[in-house]
């Protein structure tokens, strides 16, 4: 089985999508496959009626699991709720907004299915045109820059560590300890692996625009949050200090 996992912090419009724009694109993807799926949706906290759309759609989708956060508790710790009330062996992250397709777990899937990996990471920097809807210049220069750094320090071959959009054996993520409580969380878990020895792949995925709502980046805080992340790689690879 696997877990689809989608944090959401006042996603009501895009949630309430779903049954559109998430489940009827993701079914034929696991026919192709043999594999069913359960979508834990963890509401962190949300102000708005998302929480009421995702009961909504417990009820009429016997495959949905909701996890509420009482209060807004970060990125991070949403994702590693989601981590911890997965039931699934393969573990699917995605955007609550879907800005990375619910059609391309077809890629993730099939890639795993190729390599056996541990990870396969979706990177819409792998070929210009992936971002070529992306109307923030900004947000894929600070994107790219971090993932610059973080190549220094990992693997040269890395292109994206920042990103939600990618497929896990769970017992890869089970082996690893998560502090992270915002965006960084995606970079710890990918540096966690290749530094514990995992087999990380990296794929091509197009990365689409917001359609619905507001992003929650706080790029301020995210770039103090990866330089920490950043520190504590270089201190557990080059000076042999734990992650701590």
């Amino acid at each position: 089985m696997i877990s689809i996992i989608v944090p959401l912090f006042n996603e009501e419009e895009n949630a309430s999508r779903y049954p559109q724009t998430l489940f009827p694109v993701v079914e034929p993807i696991l026919k192709e496959f043999g594999e069913t799926a359960e979508y834990v949706l963890v509401d962190d906290g949300s102000r708005d009626t998302t929480l009421v759309v995702l009961n909504t759609l417990k009820e009429k989708y016997p495959g949905v699991v909701v996890v509420p956060h009482g209060v807004n508790k970060g990125l991070g710790v949403a994702v590693r709720t989601g981590i911890a009330n997965s039931r699934g062996d393969l573990v699917v992250m995605l955007d609550a907004d879907l800005t990375y397709r619910p059609e391309d777990i077809r890629k993730l899937l099939a890639a795993y299915r190729e390599t056996g990996a541990d990870c396969i990471s979706g990177s819409p920097y792998m070929e210009k045109e992936l971002t070529s809807e992306v109307s923030s210049p900004f947000r894929i220069f600070i994107s790219k820059s971090s993932s610059f750094l973080y190549r220094k320090l990992l693997r040269d071959d890395l292109t994206c560590v920042s990103g939600i959009f990618r497929l896990y054996k769970k017992e890869a993520l089970d082996s690893l300890t998560l502090e992270s409580n915002n965006y960084e969380v995606f970079a710890e878990i990918i540096a966690k692996l290749i530094l514990g020895g995992k087999d990380v792949r990296e794929i091509g995925v197009k990365l689409h625009t917001r359609q619905f709502g507001e992003s929650k980046l706080n790029v301020k805080k995210e770039v103090l949050n990866n330089l920490r992340v950043l520190y504590k790689i270089f201190r557990s690879r080059y000076l042999g200090r734990t992650w701590n």
